[in-house]
């Protein structure tokens, strides 16, 4: 077919061709990023609030109260009203106890009782919501918008509302600023204590038993032990069970308490020749052998600020795959990883946790690579390091 003359300007690709953006550049290997916070953020737009808010809570749906709140401040709530679930329980604001069934189910907040009124701040997923009932005063986790639920599982139907008022303090902006715009008052902020030679002599990734390279190291915290569990915890994390037999025996007492069952044990793996000294998850229960959130934690011999400095690598189980080893099933990890070490600062951040972080590109990032079972994982090198409270 002869060449056919294109007019001056015009593209020489198919007609629908669209523009493509341009790669982001990768961090700088051997820099240090200060992080700003959701607490300081927001913290800066709480404007005049009333003396209190009337808010009507109807069906299973997170509702935005239109409520700015500052971390640290204390709101008074009193609710009202009546919610039907699956047609034939009656709960108030502050729940009923849980039925056996409601442990096949999967609600917002897992250690609350059915048709509670509870409440988190933030929309992100990572934000961990919390109990809030019939009445009484709550201390609001960090900076940003208030929303609330009724705690049911959307297979749950929930017909009814609660009729809700809050009361928030009176705002006093130097409190404000003070909770969340100057994170690091009390202590000096991570980013000038912490600097990539300090990951020198920390391994890039950790390993299996066979000394198989696996996932990266992606976080480090720099507190002592109580105020990393404190931490953990506070953020909606459960310490997992070691072994089988623990995992059987909490299984049976969960179940008896008519508790769901989130600490199923995870592999374990190494770093500095030693299996991890902590391991922490976050999962819906009935999704929790296929798809959950979960790390594992390893002390250093370093200090930060005059703390001892923790490591950890964090992925998200998204489902299963072929353990390339060996041919068995094993937990598939997104391949994005980054998106997990963003998910464990913004829930650290919402439940107000550290009071500063950074990112720290160590001279030699991994970008690229296989966990020990065989799967592809990329990131853009950086490290979380968070100054815990």
């Amino acid at each position: 077919m002869p060449a056919v003359a294109l007019p001056p300007g015009a593209a020489s690709g198919p007609v629908d061709a669209q523009p493509q953006p341009a790669a982001k550049a990768a961090p700088t290997a051997g820099k240090v990023e200060p992080i700003v916070s959701m607490r300081a953020a927001k913290s800066a737009e709480i404007p005049k609030r009333k003396k209190s808010y009337d808010v009507t809570v109807k069906d299973a749906v997170w509702m935005d109260t239109g409520v700015d709140v500052a971390a640290g401040e204390v709101l008074s709530f009193e609710a009202k009203g009546q919610f039907t679930l699956g047609g034939n329980r009656e709960a108030g604001p502050e729940g009923v106890e849980r039925g056996f069934k409601d442990l096949l189910r999967i609600f917002p907040l897992n250690s609350a009782k059915a048709g509670e009124l509870i409440g988190r701040v933030s929309s992100v997923e990572a934000s961990y919501p919390f109990e809030i009932g019939a009445q009484g005063n709550v201390t609001m986790p960090t900076s940003g918008r208030l929303f609330l639920r009724v705690n049911a599982s959307d297979d749950l139907e929930a017909a009814g509302e609660f009729k809700v008022k809050i009361a928030p303090p009176k705002l006093d902006a130097a409190k404000v600023a003070a909770s969340g715009a100057a994170p690091g008052a009390t202590q000096e902020d991570v980013s000038k204590l912490i600097s990539p030679s300090a990951f020198a002599e920390i391994p890039r990734r950790v390993s299996d038993q066979a000394g198989n390279a696996g996932d990266m190291v992606n976080f480090a915290l720099a507190g002592t032990k109580e105020q990393v569990e404190a931490a953990f915890k506070a953020a909606g994390w459960v310490q997992v069970d070691k072994t089988v037999e623990e995992a059987v025996l909490h299984g049976i007492l969960s179940t008896l308490g008519r508790e769901a069952y989130t600490e199923m044990p995870m592999s374990t793996l190494y770093l500095f020749g030693r299996p991890q000294d902590l391991s922490f998850a976050r999962g819906d229960p009935l999704k929790i052998a296929a798809e959950r959130h979960h790390l594992r934690v390893w002390l250093t011999d370093r200090r930060v600020g005059g703390a001892p400095l923790w490591v950890g690598s964090a992925t998200h189980d998204i489902g299963f795959e072929t353990d390339q080893r060996n041919g068995s099933v094993t937990h598939k990890i997104d391949p994005k990883v980054d998106g997990e070490r963003e998910f464990l600062l913004q829930s650290f951040d919402a439940a107000g946790v550290y009071s500063s972080a950074a990112y720290v590109t160590p001279a030699d990032p991994v970008r690229e690579a296989r966990t020990a079972t065989g799967g592809e994982f990329s990131s853009d090198g950086r490290i979380a390091v968070m100054r815990l409270k």
